[in-house]
């Protein structure tokens, strides 16, 4: 029991150091700055960058001691830089690694033992809606070409689907049933809940025939269309929808229908957009190369939109963005003060290096999870990388269960989740039936 403690001990404060012994160091090197810094001192002759040298030397080794002290969960290690010219490869610090630490904070999230789990193998792309009345998750498919247009579809128009399609479906988080909703679509895409739990579904159309916002009665599946153009230009292919609390519908029209070869021409360029109460449609937001993903803060002040340039149609141009903004939502409803929250990176530093940030969800603490190719990145509100749930081709992901801390992630072949210590935010209707 003795060899244990003291390696529990030695696990603890590696080295011998203690926490004491941390902010001894840190006040040491903070005054060695202060008399660096004091004119025409003997010790400052010759000498103006010792201070700060010094400083910097500290501060790493208190940045590296400081993450030693953290206690790391099963299947978790600590993120490192690599170096491309000394052939240190960037990534996990030790193999097998599924949860990459960049920051303490991600240890909040993930608590002491975190799982992933195979939920389901099934090609779950898009969606990622919890439905708590009969406690089911819904998603699109991945697109793929079809020989038939006349099997029952989710567009009012019965024959219109055309040779691309998707599939919305639904699995039951109780049994794992896998059931089709609709065969076809209009090549369905990004999904959410409205207020009163029905579903809203961003239809990409095909063809001559527009994008549009569709509604569907989860209960009897009867479906409306919402919204289909902009001043009369069509939408070009819808791709992720939010609702407000004040019941607004927002949703972000990126031309991959077109860059994708499933549209024949661009009908404006993309942008984001508002689905105001009457029914009218306003342009919120442009200067985007591919919006894609979009989320609210938890207090809907700030609004995150994913931009994927990065990812033309089929094809990757390294000079496009791979980034997530972050816009100020005005009392009057309108943005403004866009910036730039983070630029995405892969963690393992692979082809090449650049993400592709897609789908977004916040926790109630203002968190930010995206999917990525790498799996689901976590940011801090202020921008702050936070760790990786490694999990290869990650595009989207949703909050679920009685207590909306499971995270459900979709990655084209299959649905993984993972328990949480977090808390979904924006999930209007699925919150009223949350257990605390």
């Amino acid at each position: 029991m003795r060899g244990a403690a003291a390696a529990a001990q030695s696990q603890q404060h590696p080295g011998g150091f203690t926490p004491f012994t941390v902010v001894t160091m840190t006040v040491v090197a903070v005054f060695s700055v202060w008399l660096s810094q004091i004119p025409n001192a003997p010790w400052s002759r010759h000498h103006d960058n010792d201070g700060e040298k010094f400083l910097a030397k500290q501060l790493n080794w208190i940045h590296g001691a400081a993450k030693k002290e953290c206690p790391l969960p099963p299947s978790a290690c600590w993120w490192q830089q690599g170096s491309i010219i000394k052939g240190i490869p960037t990534g996990q610090s030790k193999p097998n690694c599924k949860f990459l630490v960049r920051d303490p904070e991600f240890l909040e999230i993930l608590g002491p033992a975190p799982e992933l789990k195979l939920v389901a193998e099934t090609d779950a792309h898009e969606g990622g809606v919890y439905h708590p009345d009969n406690n089911e998750f819904y998603y699109s498919t991945t697109r793929h070409k079809v020989g038939y247009t006349s099997m029952i579809t989710s567009s009012d128009e019965k024959d219109s689907a055309g040779e691309q399609n998707t599939q919305v479906r639904k699995i039951s988080l109780d049994t794992g049933e896998i059931t089709t909703v609709f065969p076809v679509t209009d090549v369905a895409n990004g999904m959410v809940l409205d207020r009163e739990g029905n579903l809203l579904i961003c239809q990409q159309g095909q063809g001559k025939k527009p994008g549009y916002i569709q509604r569907v009665d989860v209960k009897t599946l009867e479906t409306s269309i919402v919204a289909d153009n902009w001043f009369g230009a069509a939408f070009n292919s819808p791709n992720d929808v939010v609702v407000k609390s004040d019941g607004t519908i927002w949703f972000t029209d990126p031309i991959y229908a077109w860059a994708q070869g499933f549209k024949p021409e661009i009908q404006v360029e993309g942008q984001l957009y508002r689905i105001n109460l009457d029914g009218v449609v306003d342009a919120m937001a442009t200067n985007f190369q591919r919006p894609n993903g979009l989320a609210f803060s938890p207090d809907e002040k700030l609004l995150y939109v994913t931009d994927t340039g990065y990812l033309q149609g089929e094809e990757f141009d390294k000079g496009k963005r791979h980034h997530i903004y972050v816009y100020k939502v005005r009392e009057d409803g309108m943005l403004s003060s866009r910036r730039l929250l983070a630029s995405v990176g892969m963690y393992d530093g692979s082809a090449p290096g650049l993400g592709l940030p897609d789908g977004i969800k916040v926790d109630t603490k203002g968190r930010i999870y995206i999917g990525s190719p790498d799996g689901v990145q976590v940011f801090s509100r202020s921008g702050k990388p936070l760790g990786l749930i490694a999990l290869p081709d990650v595009v989207n992901l949703g909050f679920a269960g009685e207590k909306l801390n499971k995270l459900y992630i979709l990655n084209d072949s299959s649905i993984h989740m993972i328990e949480l210590q977090a808390t979904g935010a924006g999930l209007h209707y699925a919150s009223k039936f949350m257990k605390k």
